[in-house]
């Protein structure tokens, strides 16, 4: 609320006091009571602080105190509502910049109004809510907004915790943060693997050590012997060379997104220009274990001085201390050795390599020989269900892991303990053997066979109550049905009746889905209503199903007697009845008379006639859903004249 909106106020306040003085006859400037629910005004309220012509000051004295309606007051002050003004400051899209980088960030001002001299200014914010100017204040542009720049000190800690905003100065209003994160400055530290400082090499012989950088990348750097590494992104970043002499290595300088960093370390690579001769053997992971007369490589490293025509030898050695050549001559590592055959897998062997002149050793390591495996498959016969497992066992010897392959195509691999329990299970009667079995040493011997008795339920059939129990000959029907046991893939299911005989013949049959369906055609039918029995079999295996029976009715054998006597005068009707039997509905026929009935399931059927003249009715045509039916009877309705 400005100070003019405030002192409309004032005045409205001031007639009420006014009226009210001459309506109760109290002095104005006092009290005035014109409601049970009162506010005071007091020299320290809001009114008062935003006064700042004396002429309207000296309307409320120190001493005086008003009551007003609070209704009246707070209608009046919604009425003169002013919003706050604010900053907002422009989205950085979480910018990342170095110390000492210019950055230019926008803001937009909107709500209440600034004062005539107000300016905006750039700050930076720390995590610990440190405010740091990185501009000079400066006026916005026609419509509040603007761009400010600065500069990011220099001196300022890297980190991600940093926020800037633009913010008024008259009033003082701070304007929304946007996250910034300051980028480190590149460092450098040379170093040996090994965490020491020095390493002594043979002259022509290559070194390693590397330099780790850290800060953001892409790294630049330069090293003491000239070497120029430009805009890597590998850190530790690793560098081989090959000093003739004693040498110091350090990084003289490195750069990155964020300028000149700083370095550190320096390493001393030794030349040994005259060194004693000494070999030393190179031990695979987890030692030597050599399976016999399979070729394997020895890695080795020769220092020093050697003789002309020199050459490296690998020699193997059993608890005797008998040394004995095992590979050619060779002149660098590795050497390819190879175990003798028939060496024992049991007792204790080393190995070394030595060298021809002058004739030096290395000292000698542990080899143990892998004998070739063995696996035998247990003898056993096993019964189980059909559809259940049986576990077969397989004893293992020689060296592992094992692997091992069944003869109906189970493979298990990786086999670290004997015996070894394999999980089968087969549809039908089965023997098993191995096929294939190995370990360390690649295949190996292998025995043995087990035999898996599957225990197959019977097949059977169990024909189902049909849901029509009387139908006519020729009819299409679905027979239910259940089934037990196994049948194979080529297997049919066939609908059966018996003949006269008894003896079953096979029906015209479809089987999709689940849903079994045959035409019901007896060969013979002896009767009108004939009960026929039917089941289901199979073919592979034959099964019989258990029986059924149908009541089935012959065709064309259906029957519609006409009843009916009657004496009408003219106008009058009479009645004529019809009765079915021998037949299945629904009956279609047709009256002597023209009448057509289609389709009917009453049973008499009655009609209502009214002849003009004495008439004798029967049926000429007659169809049930058994065929065509025979008519018979006759209803006779005679007509009185005067």
């Amino acid at each position: 609320m400005n100070k003019f909106t405030l002192l409309s106020v004032v005045l409205g306040v001031m007639a009420m006091v006014a009226i009210g003085a001459s309506e109760t006859g109290q002095r104005p400037g006092r009290r005035l009571v014109l409601a049970d629910t009162l506010i005071e005004i007091r020299k320290d309220t809001l009114i008062e602080r935003y006064l700042k012509d004396s002429a309207y000051k000296a309307i409320f004295r120190r001493d005086t105190t008003m009551r007003i309606d609070s209704a009246a007051l707070r209608a009046q002050a919604d009425s003169h509502k002013v919003a706050l003004p604010e900053v907002l400051t422009g989205d950085l899209n979480g910018l990342a910049v170095c110390a000492g980088s210019p950055v230019s960030v926008p803001y937009s001002s909107s709500g209440g109004r600034f004062s005539a001299d107000n300016q905006f200014v750039l700050q930076l914010v720390d995590a610990a809510g440190k405010v740091t100017n990185l501009s000079e204040p400066a006026k916005a542009g026609p419509f509040g907004n603007g761009t400010l720049a600065g500069v990011i000190p220099v001196s300022i800690p890297a980190g991600s915790r940093y926020g800037l905003r633009v913010s008024s100065t008259n009033p003082v209003v701070n304007g929304t943060l946007q996250s910034l994160r300051v980028l480190p400055a590149p460092t450098a530290r040379i170093e040996l693997a090994d965490g020491s400082n020095a390493v002594t090499v043979l002259p022509g012989q290559p070194a390693t050590f590397r330099v780790a950088l850290s800060g953001h990348g892409p790294w630049s750097f330069l090293l003491s012997d000239g070497t120029k590494v430009q805009n890597t992104m590998t850190t530790p970043y690793e560098i081989t060379v090959t000093p003739d002499k004693p040498t110091i290595y350090k990084v003289v300088n490195v750069s990155g997104p964020c300028g000149s960093g700083t370095v550190s370390g320096e390493i001393i690579v030794n030349v040994n220009e005259n060194p004693n001769p000494e070999i030393a053997i190179k031990v695979p992971a987890g030692g030597y274990r050599i399976c016999t007369g399979t070729p394997f490589q020895v890695a080795f490293t020769a220092t020093g001085k050697y003789q002309t025509g020199n050459g490296f030898l690998v020699q193997l050695a059993d608890s005797t201390e008998n040394w004995t050549t095992i590979s050619g001559a060779g002149t660098a590592s590795p050497l390819v050795a190879r175990l003798p055959y028939g060496i024992s897998p049991k007792g204790g062997y080393k190995i070394r390599v030595v060298a021809t002149a002058p004739a030096i050793s290395s000292t000698s390591e542990n080899l143990t020989v892998a004998a070739q495996a063995v696996a035998v498959l247990r003898r056993d016969t096993v019964k189980i269900d059909e559809g259940k497992t049986a576990e077969l066992t397989v004893d293992f010897g020689g060296g592992g892991p094992w692997f091992v392959l069944l003869s109906d195509g189970t493979y298990e691999n990786n086999i670290i303990k004997s015996p070894h329990t394999i999980r089968v299970s087969p549809n039908n009667p089965t023997p098993y053997a191995i096929t294939s079995a190995g370990g360390a040493c690649g295949v190996g011997e292998y025995s043995g066979r087990a035999f898996v008795k599957v225990n197959i339920p019977p097949s059977t059939i169990k024909t189902g109550n049909l849901s029509a129990r009387t139908i006519c000959h020729g009819s299409e029907i679905t027979v239910p049905f259940t089934t037990g046991g196994r049948f194979y893939a080529n297997n049919k299911f066939i609908v059966q009746v018996a003949d006269t005989s008894g003896r079953f013949v096979n029906l015209a049959t479809t089987y999709k889905d689940g849903v079994l369906k045959s035409v019901i055609s007896p060969a013979y039918l002896k009767d009108t209503l004939n009960t026929v029995r039917l089941r289901v079999s199979s073919t592979s295996p034959a099964v019989a199903g258990s029986e059924t029976t149908i009541k089935v009715l012959a065709p064309n054998v259906s029957q519609a007697v006409v009843t009916g006597e009657g004496t009408i005068r003219p106008g009058q009707t009479s009645k004529v009845r019809v009765s079915f039997k021998n037949g299945l509905p629904p009956w279609s026929f047709v009256m002597s008379d023209g009448t057509q009935v289609n389709g009917t399931f009453l049973n008499p059927y009655v009609l209502t006639v009214a002849p003009t003249s004495s008439t004798e009715y029967t049926i000429t045509s007659l169809n049930s859903s058994c065929g065509a039916g025979i008519p018979m009877g006759r209803a006779m309705v005679m007509v009185e004249r005067n």
